[in-house]
C-alpha cells in the first residue's frame, strides 16, 4: 500500500508517537502549525470520516479529546487547540486516510480561518436555513429507516 500513514503505522516509516491504543495512533506532524501539532490516525484505511465505523469514530475523537487536554496541560503558552478533519481533496484533505489534526494555539500565533470572498457576517435568511434544516432533516431520518431494517 502506498498511504504514507500505514506505512507509518506499520512501522515501514518512523513517527514520533504519542499514544497507541486499540484503535487509533497519535504522532506529531512533520509540518507543525505550532509545537505539539498531533494527528490522530485511526488504525484501519479509510480515505473518507464518513466511512468509518461508529467505534472507530468515536475513538478518533476520544484520542482527540485526550490530547487535547493533555496539550493544555503540557505546552507552556498553550491557551486553547484547534481540532480539525478534512473531509475530501476539496475540503483540503492531502492524504487520503483518515487524520484528526490536534492544533496547539496561543493568542497572536498567527493561525486561523481564512474565510471566502463571499462571506458576510450579515445571517442567512430564516427561510433559506429552515429549508436547508429541512432537507438534512429528512435524509438523516430516511438513513436512520434504513440502519433501523
Amino acid at each position: 500500500m502506498s498511504c504514507i500513514f500505514c506505512k507509518i503505522l506499520n512501522n515501514e516509516l518512523s513517527s514520533s508517537r504519542v499514544l497507541e491504543d486499540e484503535g487509533t495512533v497519535a504522532i506529531l506532524d512533520i509540518h507543525p502549525v505550532s509545537e505539539g501539532h498531533t494527528l490522530i490516525l485511526p488504525r484501519r484505511h479509510v480515505e473518507s470520516f464518513t466511512d468509518l465505523s461508529p467505534d472507530e469514530a468515536a475513538a478518533l475523537i476520544a484520542s482527540g479529546q485526550l490530547i487535547a487536554a493533555q496539550l493544555k496541560r503540557t505546552l507552556e503558552g498553550c491557551e486553547g487547540v484547534n481540532l480539525s478533519l478534512a473531509d475530501g481533496a476539496s475540503a483540503g484533505q492531502e492524504v487520503p486516510h483518515v487524520h484528526l489534526h490536534i492544533i496547539p494555539r496561543r493568542a497572536g500565533d498567527g493561525f486561523g480561518w481564512k474565510f471566502p470572498p463571499n462571506y458576510s457576517s450579515e445571517p442567512v435568511a430564516r427561510d433559506r436555513l429552515d429549508d436547508v434544516a429541512s432537507r438534512l432533516k429528512q435524509a438523516l431520518e430516511g438513513a436512520s429507516k434504513k440502519t433501523a431494517t
